[in-house]
């Protein structure tokens, strides 16, 4: 004999399974944009200080009173090899240490892109709808501050994406011209000289780019601080 369900068992049961999407999701991703900020991004500055094609290694004792000239394929420190959609690594100049920094922020920005922005959506969506009814049913709850909590939260993930696109986008752009996976802007006429593909350029904008992800990833983490406060009160 099949049993049917109440609507207001089956609201019951999700209700759990939103607020569940409304807290841990926004840690979560804090969680990767952490990592991001503490290890992936100073890791990416110091490699900026790896040797360009000019870097010679010390010359060997030959007896020569001219010192020998280094091959232009000796280089000095380590290589990064992560690929870059679109590009294949024959394209890529194995010496420049500042361009393939910015080669692997680019990959590692477009693969966060794809993996946090559905989530984050996915909480706000959460958030909100609890907000929505706590609101309606303000007597059912313990606190009449309930809502305004996931409201809290709801517009704390939200304030996300503005920070995103009007502070970190454009830098993401120019760190992606120096990669050479965006063409450059075509300058002015009587412009000064674009020095955009200078080390010293992108190493600031990568600092940049990282002291707003820092913030970035304070507005999630109190997101999802106020959402874990609201299930334990």
């Amino acid at each position: 004999m099949a049993s049917s369900l109440h609507p207001g068992d089956a609201h019951a049961m999700v209700l759990p399974a939103l607020k569940g999407l409304a807290v841990f999701t926004p840690l979560f991703v804090a969680g990767g944009m952490a990592s991001t900020t503490l290890q992936f991004i100073p890791s990416l500055i110091l490699s900026t200080n790896q040797p360009s094609d000019s870097t010679r290694s010390k010359p060997e004792n030959s007896g020569r009173l001219t010192p020998q000239q280094t091959p232009a394929t000796e280089t000095q420190g380590f290589n990064l090899t992560v690929p870059v959609p679109g590009q294949t690594p024959a394209a890529t100049p194995s010496s420049a240490g500042y361009k393939l920094a910015a080669q692997q922020f680019v990959y590692m920005s477009r693969t966060a892109f794809t993996t946090q922005v559905p989530a984050e959506i996915l909480a706000i969506l959460s958030s909100t709808y609890l907000a929505y009814h706590h609101r309606q049913h303000i007597l059912l709850t313990r606190s009449a501050h309930t809502w305004q909590k996931w409201a809290a939260v709801a517009a704390l993930l939200t304030a996300v994406f503005p920070l995103t696109g009007a502070l970190m986008a454009p830098i993401d752009h120019k760190i992606a011209r120096v990669a050479g996976v965006e063409e450059k802007l075509e300058p002015y006429e009587d412009a000064p000289p674009d020095r955009e593909m200078e080390r010293g350029n992108t190493e600031e904008f990568l600092r940049s780019w990282n002291a707003l992800n820092a913030v970035r990833t304070g507005m999630v983490v109190v997101g999802g601080g106020v959402g874990l406060w609201n299930l334990l009160d």
